[in-house]
C-alpha cells in the first residue's frame, strides 16, 4: 500500500553562497507508523538538491504517525574541492511537522529551531532586518575579535550576505554562538 506524502519545496545555498548543489535529508525523530495505511514509514529520505539550490522534496505527513514524531532537515553541499565528495560540515538547518492535509509547501514557511548551536533560517525580510539591527558587524571573525571587548558578541557576514554568523569574544577567543541562513522559498 502506499502512503501519501507533501511536496517541500524551497531554495538554499551553502553558508558561502557558491551554488554547488548537493542533498537535502529529512530524517524522522524516531520510527513511526502511519495510523491510516497501517504501514511502517520509512525514518530518512534523501534528495538531491541543484547546481542553483532548487530543492523539492516529497515526505509523508507526520501528523498520521503513532508516535509523536518530527523531521530534521539537513543540508549536505556538495565540495568545491573534492569533485563529487560532500562537505564534511552538513546543515542542520532545523525541524519540521507536516499536516496531512498540505500538498505542496516552502521549506522557510515551516522550519523550527532546534535545540544547540545550530543554524536559524529566516525570511528575507526577517535576515534583512537582523542586519539591519546588527552594530557590532564585520567581515571576518578576525576584525569582529580584534575590535571587540571581553563578552562582547559580534556578527560576521559570511556567503555573499546570505549568512550571519554570531560570535562572543569570551576571554580573548571567538567562540561561535549561532549562524542564521537566509533562505528563499
Amino acid at each position: 500500500m502506499t502512503i501519501p506524502t507533501i511536496t517541500v519545496t524551497g531554495n538554499a545555498r551553502p553558508p558561502d553562497n557558491v551554488p554547488v548543489g548537493g542533498r537535502i535529508t529529512a530524517s524522522l525523530s524516531a520510527p513511526d507508523f502511519d495510523s491510516v495505511s497501517n504501514v511502517v514509514v520509512d525514518r530518512e529520505v534523501s534528495q538531491l538538491i541543484g547546481a542553483d539550490g532548487a530543492f523539492s522534496i516529497n515526505l509523508w505527513p507526520n501528523s498520521r504517525g503513532t508516535e509523536n514524531t518530527h523531521y530534521v532537515i539537513t543540508m549536505h553541499f556538495l565540495s568545491l574541492t573534492s569533485p563529487g565528495h560532500f562537505r564534511r560540515d552538513p546543515v542542520v538547518l532545523g525541524q519540521i511537522t507536516l499536516n496531512d492535509a498540505l500538498a505542496t509547501i516552502p521549506l522557510a514557511t515551516i522550519l523550527t529551531d532546534v535545540a544547540g548551536p545550530t543554524p536559524i533560517v529566516l525570511f528575507p525580510d526577517t535576515y534583512g532586518a537582523l542586519l539591519a539591527g546588527a552594530t557590532l558587524f564585520y567581515s571576518s571573525v578576525t576584525l569582529g575579535l580584534a575590535a571587540s571587548a571581553n563578552d562582547v558578541y559580534f556578527f560576521v557576514s559570511t556567503g555573499g550576505g546570505q549568512a550571519l554568523e554570531l560570535w562572543r569574544k569570551v576571554a580573548g577567543v571567538a567562540i561561535p554562538v549561532r549562524v542564521f541562513i537566509e533562505v528563499t522559498s
